[in-house]
C-alpha cells in the first residue's frame, strides 16, 4: 500500500494526467462536506444491493436444482458455462428499453451479472455433498426443508460464500460500468463528470472511494468465507 501511494505521488509529480494523493483525497473530502456525494453514493450501493439480492433469490434456488437434478445439470451446465462467455453490458441497452434510465437498470444489470457465480457456486457445493449426509437425513426422518436447512446448507456453506463474494463483486463492478453508461445518479456517473470537467483530484477521489467500498465489502465476505470454511 505504501509503495502504491508513492508510486502515485511520483507520477503526479512528473504528469499533469495524474492528481495527487493529497489532492484526490481532499477534493473527496470536499465532496462529503458539501454533502453532494450522498445522493450518488446512496443510488450505487442502493443498486448494488437490489441486484446482489435478486442474483442471490435466484441463483440459490437454480444452482441447488441444478445440482441435485442429473438431468437438469447435463441441460444446463453448457448453458451456464457459455454463458460467462458473454460480456454482460451488451445487455444493458435492453436493459435502459425495459426498465429507463435510473437505478432499475442498474440493478437488473447487476443481478444478471452476478447470478451466474452463485448458481454455479451453489451446484459446485450441492455436488460435493457427502453422499452419506442425504442418508443420514433419511435415517432423522427430515422433511425436504428441514434436510436444506439442517444438512445441505451447512454442508454447502464454503462453497456458497465463495458465489456469494465473487458475485457481490462482480454486481458492484457491473453497476459502475452501467453508471458510465446512463445513469441519473451514481458514483460511476459522478467519476465521468468530474473526467468531463478536467476535475481530475475528485475523479481521482472517487476512484479511490469505489475502491475502498469494493475492498472493504470483500474483506468482510472473505472473513465470513473463512469462519465457515473453518467449520465446515
Amino acid at each position: 500500500m505504501v509503495a502504491l501511494l508513492a508510486l502515485w505521488a511520483a507520477l503526479s509529480l512528473v504528469t499533469d494526467l495524474v492528481a495527487s494523493p493529497a489532492a484526490s483525497l481532499t477534493a473527496l473530502v470536499e465532496l462529503f462536506a458539501n454533502g453532494s456525494i450522498y445522493r450518488h453514493l446512496n443510488a450505487t450501493l442502493q443498486a448494488v444491493l437490489i441486484g446482489f439480492l435478486i442474483a442471490a433469490a435466484a441463483g440459490f434456488p437454480l444452482g441447488y436444482a441444478i445440482g441435485r437434478s442429473k438431468f437438469l445439470g447435463a441441460v444446463f451446465d453448457p448453458i451456464v458455462a457459455g454463458a460467462f462467455a458473454i460480456p454482460r453490458v451488451i445487455f444493458f441497452p435492453v436493459l435502459l428499453q425495459i426498465f429507463g434510465v435510473g437505478v432499475g437498470a442498474q440493478s437488473a444489470m447487476a443481478a444478471l451479472a452476478a447470478v451466474f457465480p452463485i448458481m454455479v457456486s451453489t451446484t459446485a457445493g450441492v455436488r460435493a455433498i457427502n453422499p452419506l449426509l442425504p442418508k443420514l437425513a433419511r435415517s432423522l426422518s427430515l422433511s425436504p426443508l428441514q434436510t436444506v436447512a439442517k444438512i445441505y446448507v451447512p454442508a454447502m456453506a464454503p462453497s456458497l460464500m465463495v458465489g456469494i463474494r465473487i458475485g457481490f463483486s462482480i454486481a458492484f463492478i457491473n453497476v459502475i460500468i452501467a453508471e458510465f453508461f446512463a445513469a441519473r445518479a451514481g458514483l460511476g456517473l459522478l467519476t465521468l463528470r468530474a473526467y468531463g470537467q478536467l476535475d481530475l483530484p475528485a475523479m481521482y477521489g472517487i476512484v479511490v472511494l469505489l475502491a475502498l467500498i469494493a475492498l472493504v465489502g470483500n474483506l468482510a465476505l472473505w472473513g465470513v468465507e473463512r469462519r465457515l470454511s473453518r467449520k465446515a
